[in-house]
Formats: C-alpha cells, sequence, structure tokens
C-alpha cells in the first residue's frame, strides 16, 4: 500500500505528537526534525486540529494530541 506524501506527514506528525507528551510542539520543529516545508505541515496540522489534535496559541503554544496516546491505543485495541 502506497500512501500520499500527505498522509505520511500527517502520521509522522501524530507520532511526533505521540512521543512529546503532554509538552506541545511546534510546526517549525517538525519540520527540521522531518526535512519538509512548514507550510506543506501547516496543512496537514490545519487537518489534524479538524480531527484530533489541539492547538495551543501564543508564545509556548503548538500542537498536542487531544487525548493521550495510551488512550488511544487502548480505545483502539479494544475497538
Amino acid at each position: 500500500m502506497r500512501l500520499t506524501s500527505f498522509s505520511d506527514y500527517a502520521l509522522r506528525m501524530l507520532m511526533f505528537a505521540a512521543s512529546s507528551g503532554e509538552k506541545p510542539f511546534t510546526i517549525e520543529a517538525a519540520s527540521r526534525s522531518f526535512g519538509v516545508s512548514r507550510t506543506h505541515l501547516n496543512k496537514v496540522a490545519n487537518t489534524l486540529t479538524r480531527g484530533g489534535s489541539q492547538p495551543l496559541r501564543g508564545r509556548s503554544g503548538g500542537l498536542v494530541l487531544a487525548r493521550s496516546a495510551e488512550r488511544s491505543a487502548s480505545v483502539t485495541s479494544s475497538g
């Protein structure tokens, strides 16, 4: 199965968010980590905020998962 680059980066951002725990991550940090333009990741982040990530605005803002990765994993494995 082949993923589109958009889907690939969406999955990467979700894994990045899960590894960050409760600490918000910035699109800039993800962009540097993945070697992808910030503009492209902004589009991905916009889609993710509609479906499960929470944007945090302000100086120390970023993105975090709406619920913990452990909770999400237990819900999907039992469902």
